[in-house]
C-alpha cells in the first residue's frame, strides 16, 4: 500500500495461472509485508472481467506447458486485451526457461512492448515477488 493524498492505495496484482499450486504460494507469501495484494484467476477465459473488476497494478500472466492456453500468443493476446481495457497496468508473463518457443515469443514481447517483463518458472518465489514489488513502485 502506498500513500496518496494522506489515504491508502491498495496495490493489486492479479494472477492469471493455470498453477493453483503456485499461486496460493504467492498469496501465502504476500500476508509476510508485501506491498501489495493477490487476486488469482485460473480460467484464462474470464481473466479480462477479473482484470476489470479488481484494476490490478500488475498482471502476472503463467504461459502454461499443456493444455489449451499453454500457446503464447494465445495468452499474449489476453494480455492485449487487458492493456486495451487498463492501459496503466502492467503485463508480465511467467514462461519455461527450457521451452525455446516461449522463450523467444517473450523476449519479442517485451521488445514489442507488449508486455513490461517475463520471468521463468525456475525463479525463487521471492524473487517473482521482488520482481513484483519492483515494477509495483515504479
Amino acid at each position: 500500500m502506498t500513500v496518496n493524498g494522506g489515504e491508502f492505495v491498495a496495490r493489486n496484482v492479479l494472477l492469471v495461472m493455470h498453477r493453483k499450486l503456485l499461486s496460493d504460494a504467492l498469496i501465502a507469501q504476500t500476508t509476510h509485508g508485501a506491498p501489495f495484494t493477490i487476486v488469482a484467476e485460473q480460467d484464462y477465459a474470464a481473466a479480462v472481467l477479473t482484470a476489470e473488476t479488481c484494476s490490478p497494478d500488475i498482471v502476472l500472466m503463467e504461459i502454461p506447458e499443456s493444455g489449451p492456453w499453454g500457446f503464447t500468443e494465445k495468452c499474449l493476446t489476453v494480455c492485449d486485451m487487458i492493456r486495451s481495457q487498463l492501459p496503466g497496468c502492467k503485463q508480465v508473463i511467467l514462461c519455461n526457461e527450457f521451452d525455446a518457443e516461449s522463450c523467444r515469443a517473450a523476449i519479442r514481447a517485451k521488445q514489442a512492448h507488449r508486455i513490461d517483463d517475463f520471468l521463468f518458472y525456475e525463479n525463487s518465489v521471492n524473487y517473482l515477488l521482488s520482481k513484483l514489488e519492483a515494477l509495483i513502485e515504479n
